[in-house]
């Protein structure tokens, strides 16, 4: 506890920048709202840096690399799904009596099939272990095997949720929760804090986009 306390005073900007940022765009994706990948393209950049020069942790100091990439590949298809939604609810709109009646609302959110969930899964174990060899004949880098793991589990999971699978907010909370322990080995008390308020974010992530879809699947 008095660790912790010691980090919270002795937190820097670039800290504080990336939890509250990362916080911001979990938040925003739990709402379903576009602009969740700007704070991520922030959060990102600067997690990428303390990852790699302060905390040695090498797989998610590429992570984070990887979803600056991907905020802005987010960006653009959730601006995409957008469009496409309101441009398909407009074609089918029918007139009735001189009423324009807009059809149902093209549903975006969708569950993920069992031959997604098997590919996800063992693929994502596959590779974590093959990026544990890789990374620890490479460099020196603190709880490998599972940073290996949970990178590539995040890196599945981030395609999930851009293909707005309602499943990734399932699948984030076991990742966050593995986080915790991975921070907090490492000394990173703060950023462990963080991904225990992110858990509780998933679930209500979880919780937003599974009415969202129950509202707009066909009855």
């Amino acid at each position: 506890m008095d660790t912790l306390i010691e980090q919270f005073l002795a937190a820097g900007f670039l800290d504080w920048l990336a939890l509250l940022t990362s916080l911001a765009y979990v938040w925003l994706a739990a709402r379903d709202n576009n602009w969740c990948w700007l704070f991520a393209a922030v959060s990102t950049a600067v997690w990428a840096w303390q990852s790699f020069v302060v905390y040695q942790l090498v797989s998610d100091g590429f992570l984070q690399l990887f979803y600056f990439v991907m905020a802005g590949v987010g960006w653009w298809r959730w601006r995409w799904r957008k469009t496409e939604q309101d441009a398909a609810s407009v074609a089918r709109a029918e007139v009735l009596d001189d009423v324009l009646v807009p059809a149902r609302e093209v549903p975006s959110i969708r569950r993920m099939t069992l031959t997604e969930h098997i590919v996800v899964l063992v693929g994502g174990l596959v590779a974590g272990w093959a990026l544990y060899l890789f990374v620890s004949g490479l460099f020196v880098s603190v709880a490998t095997l599972p940073d290996a793991i949970t990178t590539v589990f995040s890196i599945a999971t981030t395609f999930l949720l851009i293909g707005r699978r309602l499943e990734n907010w399932l699948y984030w909370i076991v990742i966050d929760a593995a986080y915790v322990w991975i921070y907090g080995k490492s000394g990173a008390l703060l950023f462990a804090v963080m991904m225990v308020l992110n858990i509780g974010m998933a679930v209500y992530g979880y919780r937003n986009w599974r009415r969202e879809l129950l509202r707009t699947e066909p009855q």
